[in-house]
């Protein structure tokens, strides 16, 4: 959250819990680039060029008339090959070919005069004839009359109702009921339920006292009665005698269908029904053997030829057909297709479509590529701007062991302009060195130190006055070598904080002012101030603040990276990423030039040294 004090120039910003780590934010940062270096090998590559050069050529009228040529002269060829198989395998010249080849005529001529077919022309006369046939008939009609009835009775026997009649007939059940319904047991019970149940008896039991009735001589009538009607018999007996199934039992034993069951069964069994049976199948059995006979000479391959060829139009068409135009050309396509000319033609042709196809599968594999699919998923994407929108123009990484003084300087601009030395400002209790306390190596670290130095330091309006000092420090700045005018600046910076050193990461102009704090860390380690300063620094009232406190976050902890983004409408400080000002009065409009510091301004006492920041790597970019 934010909250605002001291009017417009100063607030507190508290969001400790939403500053990422930074191991995680130069993975991210690693990633990006790489996946933007390995998207942009992949837009320049060459097998991306190949693959649009050959998308154009897929499209080309060259690829579309080269496929339509070969698709024209292939089909002719195959149209011919076509023909060709067409004609070979069609009646008209397998038959012509076979009947060259065959003794059919020869067969035919000597068949024709056989005994084997006299006899069957005599058969066949016999076995279609209206007397046949009316005697096939009778006796058919015959043996399906006694077929019927065996049948009829037989689907009877199966039936439901017949099968569940008998079942029930002989089932333990009924002869249980049966067995009850003619014993004293049930007479009992029927004539005492016929004593309880007069309007006589319910009189004497409505009028009598329950204790009185109970012992007399209908009470105990009625007590025989009841234990009766629970007994197992009488329970028995009445359930069935009201039972579903036995009073269908009763209704079906009267029924016609079980009459006529017993009609069937009586005729089926008798020796007039299996003397006829047994006299129409004999005759129609005879019949049907020379039906079968005749059927069976018919379909012999001796009758079929003969009858084949003697109806054919082969040995009347033969003759005809061997002189033809058809079968010439026939002979010639034949050539043709078995000569050289031929084979080279479709060999060729097959090898240009097989050339073709392997660009389009080429081409059809590296479009549904994981590599290409994510290109295009890219390359309208917003995802690479701002590695698009800024270019790096200054850089260090502080590896080399020794500070890169083309690039740094070790003293105040001013100090370095007007006298060629190292001062210090009035407030400073420790003198920043000439480069004494700063090293190099994996990082830039600034060292501050108990150690007593004798140097100068401007005092108003003395100027450049000597001072003798119990502590050192270091800073190193870009105020000869690199200015900056608009742009986004950042450190990777890390702090072994001690009271009261102060921590500085800042810009500054030709004229000291304005002057923006990227970082500075003076009051606790857990709270940055960030802000700019501007205006006429000659002015009454002092110049103007814009000031902000990021609190909760323990710069001690780990390296952060802290960021300056300037543009003409704003500045804004970004932590790890993670904005936490923003500013739009007093932007700069001169060129700047970067200042890694570290001062003691508050009582020293030197308990917390040496105290030392370190500087991973700094980085200026300006948008392209």
């Amino acid at each position: 959250m934010a909250n605002i004090a001291f009017g417009s120039k100063y607030f507190i910003f508290s969001k400790f819990s939403s500053i990422p780590k930074t191991s995680k934010i130069e993975q991210d940062r690693s990633n990006l680039s790489k996946e933007f270096n390995d998207f942009n090998e992949f837009r320049d590559s060459k097998e991306l060029s190949d693959f649009i050069e050959l998308g154009k050529y897929l499209d080309s009228s060259q690829h579309k008339d080269l496929l339509a040529k070969n698709k024209k002269v292939k089909s002719a060829e195959e149209d011919r090959v076509k023909s060709y198989e067409t004609q070979k395998k069609s009646k008209k010249f397998r038959d012509y070919f076979k009947f060259k080849e065959s003794q059919k005529l020869k067969d035919y001529q000597s068949f024709d005069q056989s005994t084997e077919l006299s006899n069957y022309l005599e058969l066949e006369n016999r076995v279609n004839s209206n007397e046949f046939a009316n005697r096939k008939k009778e006796a058919g009609n015959k043996k399906n009359t006694e077929q019927k009835k065996a049948d009829e009775f037989a689907a009877l026997k199966k039936s439901k109702q017949i099968k569940s009649w008998f079942k029930f007939r002989d089932s333990s059940k009924l002869k249980e009921f049966n067995t009850i319904s003619e014993s004293s047991e049930l007479d009992k019970y029927n004539d005492l339920k016929e004593v309880v149940s007069s309007k006589e008896f319910a009189k004497k039991k409505s009028d009598a006292d329950p204790k009185e009735f109970k012992i007399s001589a209908e009470g105990k009538k009625l007590q025989e009665f009841d234990a009766l009607k629970k007994s197992r018999n009488i329970k028995f007996y009445l359930k069935f005698k009201d039972s579903a199934k036995y009073k269908a039992f009763l209704a079906f034993e009267n029924s016609s269908e079980l009459k006529k069951y017993h009609e069937l069964e009586e005729y089926t069994n008798s020796a007039d029904h299996k003397e006829n049976l047994s006299a129409a199948t004999k005759e129609l059995s005879d019949l049907e053997g020379k039906t079968k006979e005749y059927q069976q000479k018919k379909k012999s391959k001796p009758i079929k030829d003969y009858y084949r060829f003697k109806d054919s139009q082969k040995f009347k068409d033969f003759t005809t057909f061997e002189n033809s135009k058809e079968l010439s050309d026939y002979f010639k396509l034949e050539k043709y297709l078995a000569s050289d000319e031929h084979k080279d033609l479709v060999k060729s042709l097959a090898e240009q479509e097989t050339e073709e196809n392997k660009k389009i599968k080429e081409h059809a594999d590296f479009r549904n590529s994981k590599k290409y699919k994510w290109y295009l998923e890219l390359k309208d994407t917003n995802k690479f701007d701002e590695l698009k929108k800024w270019e790096v123009v200054f850089e260090d990484d502080f590896s080399n062991d020794k500070l890169d003084t083309g690039k740094w300087m070790t003293r105040y601009y001013w100090g370095d302009k007007l006298m060629d030395d190292a001062y210090a400002l009035e407030h400073d209790k420790a003198f920043p060195t000439n480069g004494d306390n700063v090293e190099t190596g994996n990082t830039l670290k600034i060292t501050t130190k108990r150690e007593n130095i004798e140097g100068k330091v401007w005092k108003m309006p003395f100027g450049f006055v000597p001072q003798e000092f119990e502590f050192t420090t270091g800073l190193v700045s870009t105020a000869k070598s690199y200015r900056l005018k608009y742009g986004k600046i950042e450190a990777k910076i890390k702090v072994n904080y001690a009271k009261p050193v102060n921590y500085n990461f800042w810009m500054a102009s030709e004229n000291n002012l304005p002057h923006v704090d990227i970082l500075k860390l003076h009051k606790k380690k857990s709270k940055v101030d960030l802000g700019n300063v501007f205006g006429d620094i000659s002015d009454k009232k002092g110049p103007e603040k814009r000031t902000a406190e990021f609190s909760g976050l323990d710069v001690t902890q780990d390296f952060f990276i802290y960021s300056l983004v300037w543009t003409k409408d704003k500045l804004t400080w970004k932590i790890n990423d993670v904005v936490v000002n923003e500013q739009s009065q007093g932007i700069p409009r001169e060129e700047m030039y970067m200042v890694f510091s570290s001062s003691m301004t508050g009582k020293a006492d030197g308990s917390g040294l040496p105290a030392s920041m370190e500087v991973d790597w700094v980085h200026c970019y300006q948008e392209k």
